[in-house]
């Protein structure tokens, strides 16, 4: 109804890139090859491989690393031989964990400066979020000190929740603009770099589709108490775990690197239960999913959108922003979401009054929604 209140209101979205932009069959092809260069027996791998070459549900990842656009090998920056800090020696197909946190720390410096390069007001309120890199200090506590902001700015960080995180991390961002006065904002920053943990020898079939599926991305998201033109109104958040499903979705410390598990059950157990859910929520906000004209859906892969689409039998324009970033950009992890609301409060035939639920999916089995309303 026209009296029902807004939490906070997401003011702008913006989008900071990695700067290799690899066409989706190149980046695969590098897959490719870089398997048949092991030695192993692949077979099965490469078929998929080969298969997935086909599908154009993904035109282009992005990535900080430069390995991925050439397939000169005495060139690459990650995956070459490295000394350890035992002083052993690992091969160039097993990158350590030291290295691959060595380009986290430095593109996520990088990111960060040029997020916040045109700012000139500090954030009232600055939060964190990554789950494929660590390192303390953070990048932003290092931008705060290079901006003078370390005494105007409170800092806060929310890692490991997976692709995920954007909608607990903006409905803590809207909790904290409301106590804030008009002209001030909470800004969040999203910084994802997953083509860090790629696996190019793994030969378990999920872990292929994880390989073709994740990419580099980066978003920074201001919030603020009162709404402006085309922002994206929080109304309501939802969070469930469900139940039986811990082991179909994990993010894992491996020796090299962090371990992304995707099963391909994913897409079965989220099907079984997510009417239920939108229902609960929906009714808990006294609105019906005829009420609800867009679905900003985390495309973390072709069939989790398609299979949300089919279950709650949505028109074929309601998750297409979803599908759009999904084929620019590829799964983006926590940063994958704010593109998507990036696209729809910039998108001008998405109207003003026009309800909005996002989802998204993580660990756990986490199921995440939120309630969004275009200004």
């Amino acid at each position: 109804s026209s009296t029902r209140k807004s939490i906070a209101s997401l003011h702008k979205v913006h989008s900071i890139e990695a700067p290799h932009r690899i066409k989706q069959q190149d980046g695969i092809l590098w897959i490719m090859k870089a398997l048949q260069r092991s030695g192993t027996d692949a077979a099965r791998a490469l078929n998929l491989y080969e298969r997935l070459l086909g599908n154009d549900n993904i035109a282009y990842r992005n990535s900080v690393l430069s390995d991925y656009t050439h397939h000169n090998w005495d060139e690459m920056q990650l995956f070459k031989p490295s000394v350890r800090d035992d002083k052993s020696t690992t091969p160039w197909w097993a990158p350590p964990l030291q290295d691959r946190m060595k380009f986290f720390v430095e593109s996520a410096n990088s990111m960060a400066r040029e997020a916040f390069a045109s700012e000139t007001k500090a954030p009232a309120y600055l939060i964190d979020i990554s789950c494929t890199g660590y390192r303390a200090p953070y990048p932003l506590q290092g931008l705060l000190l290079d901006r003078g902001w370390q005494d105007q700015t409170r800092l806060l960080k929310i890692g490991h929740m997976g692709c995920y995180a954007s909608v607990p991390s903006l409905h803590m961002g809207a909790q904290l603009a409301r106590t804030l006065p008009a002209d001030q904002t909470v800004s969040l920053l999203s910084t994802e770099l997953c083509s860090l943990h790629l696996d190019p020898f793994a030969l378990d079939l999920d872990q292929v589709v994880s390989n073709v599926l994740f990419a580099d991305g980066c978003a920074r998201m201001d919030m603020g108490s009162e709404p402006k033109a085309d922002s994206l109104d929080l109304y309501a958040h939802y969070e469930a775990i469900v139940p039986d499903s811990a082991q179909y979705m994990s993010w894992d410390l491996r020796d090299g690197r962090f371990h992304m598990t995707l099963s391909r059950k994913v897409v079965t157990q989220l099907g079984r239960v997510i009417g239920h859910h939108l229902n609960e929520f929906l009714q808990r906000e006294s609105l019906s999913q005829k009420d609800i004209t867009r679905f900003a859906i985390h495309p973390g892969g072709p069939r989790i959108v398609e299979s949300m689409e089919e279950e709650l039998k949505l028109h074929p324009e309601a998750a297409q922003h979803s599908k759009d970033v999904l084929r620019k950009y590829g799964n983006m992890s926590s940063a994958t979401l704010p593109h998507v609301w990036k696209s729809l409060s910039e998108d001008p035939t998405v109207k003003a009054g026009e309800w909005i639920i996002s989802m998204a999916f993580g660990p756990g089995l986490t199921l995440t929604m939120n309630l969004l309303r275009k200004s």
